[in-house]
């Protein structure tokens, strides 16, 4: 017959083998982003809509852009599937602090701010932000907008442009919208006289609408784009990094660079 000393002991080790079993239990349903991923076979990413060439939706739903192969890339690097989630410019940042998707490849430009509340990998592309105009606006550069006065301007609300333009012409009218295709419509429009956007989309832009549109002289911003994920993930980040220095390195991103924006890739690392 047990002791009172054994069935102390006994009910004191079938306890802690419950408590390791539920913390066991716990961190394995919890886990990190990268054995999510790794566990779920998908990667969930958020990208934009209507951003040529960088994404687009096609009238069938499918995706594709730079972007858009960059994220295939990526999956196939990690031997998952990819799961594309559309959102606006604000949202980049709140789909991944609710874990709505795991990372965000969006022509996402990381600076100091962003990064206060996510984390972002090393650059896979450096832009700049500039200014797109009807073809027959008489203005030609940033330097003869002076404070902005007079002008209306349209920005997307909670991107880059919504700090850097009034920064710029702080008696500017400006117009914020949720997403480039908004933008682009108050432009042509009239409702706005130029828009603040990264001069690869401005490039496209003005491709696709012959004789429309401008670019106009004179930079707002540099931008390094690159890859979004939630802060605290430091495996994530470091397998997302790796995946991005052998991206550049291979000349594999060039390629597709060229492919989809028809001229050759700006250097990476740009001197500052």
């Amino acid at each position: 017959m047990p002791t009172k000393r054994g069935l102390f002991l006994r009910g004191a080790l079938v306890a802690a083998a419950l408590l390791t079993t539920s913390a066991t239990s716990a961190l394995a349903q919890s886990g990190t982003a990268l054995q999510q991923i790794l566990s779920r076979g998908t990667i969930r990413i958020a990208i934009l809509p209507s951003l040529p060439p960088y994404s687009k939706l096609l009238p069938n739903g499918e995706a594709e852009g730079y972007d858009i192969d960059i994220a295939r890339r990526l999956a196939d690097a990690l031997k998952v599937k990819p799961e594309f989630v559309v959102t606006d410019i604000a949202g980049r940042i709140t789909s991944l602090q609710t874990h709505k998707v795991d990372v965000t490849i969006a022509d996402f430009t990381r600076n100091v701010e962003r990064s206060t509340t996510i984390a972002f990998t090393n650059p896979y592309l450096v832009t700049a932000m500039r200014m797109l105009a009807p073809a027959d606006a008489k203005v030609k550069s940033l330097a003869e907008m002076a404070d902005g006065t007079g002008y209306k301007i349209a920005i997307d609300r909670g991107g880059t442009a919504d700090k850097v333009v009034p920064a710029a012409f702080p008696k500017a009218n400006l117009v914020r919208f949720s997403g480039q295709a908004d933008q682009m419509s108050a432009l042509l429009n009239g409702q706005a006289d130029m828009m603040a956007e990264d001069q690869f989309y401005n490039l496209q832009a003005i491709k696709d609408r012959p004789g429309k549109l401008k670019q106009l002289d004179g930079t707002l911003a540099r931008a390094e784009i690159a890859i979004g994920l939630p802060q605290g993930e430091p495996d994530l980040l470091r397998i997302l990094n790796l995946f991005v220095d052998q991206f550049n390195a291979s000349g594999d991103n060039a390629r597709l660079f060229e492919k989809w924006f028809g001229f050759e890739q700006p250097k990476i690392q740009a001197p500052y």
